[in-house]
C-alpha cells in the first residue's frame, strides 16, 4: 500500500525513527541470512562418488526471489483456472486489516496515497516489532475464525490464496482471494460483515475492506502486492526489506489451497524437462530432451494455462515412504499420464530425505536424482 510521511511526524515523532532503524534492521538480516547461506556453500562441496561430479554451488538473492516469485505466480494462477473451470463457481478478494490499537500512526487519505501525519495515541505496543509480531498472530486468528466459520457453507468447494503483506509502517495486514460457489455468495459476504464487527476490523484511515466479484481478475490483482519486480536498485532495495522482514518475524507469506502437486515436484519436472548433461548434449537422445521445454511451451500457450496446471493435469506420482525401516507405496493420478514421477522418502529424526528421484516423458526416463555427499573445503 503506498504512503508517505508529513514533515512535522519525520521530525517529531521517535516512533517514525524507530520505523526508519527497522526497515535498515530489516534490509541488513536479508543481506545476513543470504552471506551465512554463501559462506556456507563457499566451505562445502558436494561430490557424487559413482559419476566423480563435485557441484559448486552459489546463491544468489536475485535469482532466488525470481524463482520464488514465478513458482508464486504459477501456483496462483492454476487455482484461479481450476476455479474457472467449474461455472458455478465465483470470486472474492477481501483485505483484513488490523484494528487500530496495532498501527503507530494516523493517516489521512490523499491522492498520492496514506499521509501519515501523527503519532496515534491509541497504539498499544511498546515497540513497532511487537506490533508486528503480536499482529500477524492477530491477522492468523481472525483469519482461521472466518476459514472455519466459511467452511461450514462451502464445504469442500473451495480454493484460496493468502497473503500477507506490509504497510509502510510495517504493520502486517492480509490479501485473501476465495473461489466457491456462486449460490454461497451472500452468506459469505454476511459471515465476513459478522467476523469484522467481532474482531474491530471497521478500519477507514487504514484500508477499507473490499470485494472484487471477478474470477478472471482477482489472482492477479493479489499477485501485484506479494510479487516485487526488480528492474533497479529501488525494488531490490524493496524486496530485500520484505525478505528481512518476513525472515526476522517468521512471517510466511503465501498460503493457498494444498494442490494435487506439490511445489517441490514442479520444480522437479521442471528441471527435468530443462535438464541436459553438458557430455552429452550432442547425443541423439539428449537432443530430442534438448527439444522438450519448448515443446511444452507451446502445448501450454495453445491451450491457454499455466506450465504448473499442465503438469498437474499429466502427471502422475508413486511414492515410497521408509520410516524405520518399513516400506508404504502410495500412487496418483493416472497410469496413462504422459509425465511420471517415482519418489523414494526417508524419514531421518524429524524430516524426510528423498532418497530416489526420477522423471519420465512418454515413458522415457529424462531425470534420475544423482546422490551427492557434502564434504568441508
Amino acid at each position: 500500500m503506498n504512503g508517505y510521511y508529513s514533515k512535522r511526524l519525520q521530525k517529531n515523532s521517535k516512533r517514525y525513527s524507530e520505523l526508519q532503524e527497522n526497515i535498515r534492521l530489516y534490509f541488513e538480516h536479508s543481506i545476513e541470512k543470504e552471506q551465512k547461506q554463501k559462506s556456507y556453500l563457499e566451505h562445502h562441496n558436494f561430490i557424487n562418488y559413482k559419476s566423480g561430479e563435485v557441484l559448486n554451488i552459489n546463491y544468489d538473492f536475485e535469482k532466488k526471489y525470481k524463482e520464488y516469485s514465478k513458482v508464486t505466480e504459477q501456483r496462483a494462477l492454476t487455482i484461479q483456472e481450476l476455479a474457472k473451470r467449474n461455472e458455478n463457481m465465483c470470486s472474492v478478494f477481501i483485505t483484513l486489516t488490523l484494528p487500530s490499537a496495532y498501527h503507530p500512526f494516523k493517516s489521512i487519505k490523499t491522492l498520492k496515497g496514506r499521509l501519515y501525519v501523527e503519532d496515534n495515541p491509541d497504539f498499544m505496543f511498546d515497540s513497532l516489532k511487537e506490533a508486528v509480531s503480536y499482529g500477524y498472530k492477530e491477522l492468523n486468528r481472525i483469519y482461521q475464525t472466518f476459514y472455519k466459520r466459511l467452511k461450514n457453507y462451502v464445504k469442500s468447494d473451495l480454493y484460496y490464496i493468502k497473503a500477507i503483506e506490509n504497510h509502510v509502517t510495517m504493520i502486517p495486514h492480509c490479501h485473501l482471494v476465495l473461489y466457491f460457489p456462486l449460490e454461497h455468495l451472500d452468506r459469505v459476504k454476511g459471515l465476513f460483515k459478522r467476523v469484522v464487527e467481532h474482531f474491530k476490523l471497521n478500519r477507514t484511515d487504514i484500508e477499507e475492506v473490499s470485494f472484487k466479484e471477478d474470477i478472471n481478475y482477482a489472482s492477479k490483482y493479489l499477485l501485484k502486492y506479494i510479487i516485487k519486480d526488480l528492474n533497479n536498485s529501488s525494488d531490490i532495495y524493496k524486496a530485500r526489506v520484505l525478505d528481512g522482514w518476513k525472515r526476522f518475524h517468521k512471517i510466511r507469506v503465501l498460503t493457498s489451497s494444498q494442490l494435487p502437486l506439490n511445489v517441490m515436484v514442479y520444480k522437479q519436472i521442471y528441471k527435468a524437462i530443462s535438464f541436459i548433461p553438458e557430455n552429452k548434449i550432442n547425443s541423439k537422445s539428449d537432443d530430442k530432451i534438448s527439444v522438450l521445454k519448448e515443446k511444452i511451451n507451446e502445448e501450454v500457450q495453445s491451450l491457454n494455462i499455466p506450465l504448473y496446471l499442465y503438469f498437474q493435469d499429466n502427471f502422475s506420482i508413486q511414492k515410497t515412504t521408509i520410516v524405520q525401516g518399513n516400506r508404504r507405496v502410495s500412487r496418483q493420478g493416472k497410469r496413462d499420464s504422459i509425465i511420471k514421477v517415482k519418489l523414494t522418502t526417508e524419514k531421518k529424526a524429524k524430516y524426510y530425505k528423498i532418497r530416489e528421484f526420477e522423471v519420465s516423458y512418454k515413458n522415457k526416463k529424462i531425470y534420475t536424482k544423482q546422490q551427492f555427499t557434502k564434504i568441508q573445503i
